[in-house]
C-alpha cells in the first residue's frame, strides 16, 4: 500500500508540466477559492467536496495554467448557477483568471479538424492548446481522458489527482 501511494504521489507531483484545465476543474478550483463552503451546495460540483478542492489546488499552485475560451465560457455558464453571488464569484476570482494563461484556438483550427463533430469545440480547443504548448491536461470526464490519450497527450483525471486523499486519510 504504502508503495503504490509512494509511486502515485511521484507520478503526479513529477509532472511540472503546463496544464490545460477542463471546465469542471476550473470550475472546482475558482469555486473553492470564493467559497469552500460553496462546494457542497453547488449542484455541478456535487461529486467533490473541500477536501477534493484542497487536494486540486496543491496539484495545480506552482504550474502554470492553460484555459481556452470555450472553457472559461463554460465555466461562467455553470456559475451562474450562484445566481445573485455570480458578481461576486467573478470579482473575488479576477485576480486569479487574471494569473491564468489564456490559449485562443481560432475557430477555423477547430474546424479543420474532423473529430470537431465527434467532441465539440470545447474539447477540440483543449487538444489544440495541450498539443501546441506541450502540456498535461487535466479532465474529469472519462470518456474524455481516453479520447485525448489517444491524440498522444499526457492526460491526468481528476480521480489520479484525488487519490492522494488517502494519504491524508492514513
Amino acid at each position: 500500500m504504502i508503495q503504490g501511494i509512494f509511486s502515485m504521489s511521484k507520478k503526479l507531483s513529477g509532472r511540472w508540466k503546463a496544464i490545460v484545465i477542463d471546465t469542471s476543474p476550473l470550475l472546482l478550483l475558482l469555486m473553492g477559492l470564493y467559497d469552500r463552503k460553496a462546494i457542497d451546495g453547488f449542484k455541478r460540483l456535487s461529486e467533490y467536496d473541500c477536501d477534493d478542492y484542497d487536494l486540486l489546488f496543491q496539484f495545480v499552485a506552482r504550474r502554470k495554467l492553460i484555459v481556452t475560451p470555450q472553457v472559461l465560457s463554460e465555466v461562467s455558464n455553470f456559475a451562474r448557477g450562484l445566481k445573485n453571488k455570480f458578481s461576486e464569484f467573478i470579482v473575488e476570482n479576477r485576480s486569479t483568471l487574471e494569473r491564468i494563461d489564456e490559449k485562443y484556438i481560432p475557430k477555423t483550427d477547430i474546424l479543420t479538424s474532423q473529430e470537431v463533430v465527434n467532441f465539440g469545440f470545447t474539447d477540440i480547443s483543449i487538444i489544440l492548446a495541450a498539443k501546441e504548448n506541450n502540456a498535461l491536461v487535466l479532465t474529469d470526464d472519462f470518456l474524455l481522458c481516453g479520447i485525448y490519450r489517444k491524440f498522444e497527450l499526457d492526460t491526468i483525471h481528476m480521480t489520479e489527482v484525488l487519490s492522494q486523499k488517502e494519504i491524508f486519510k492514513a
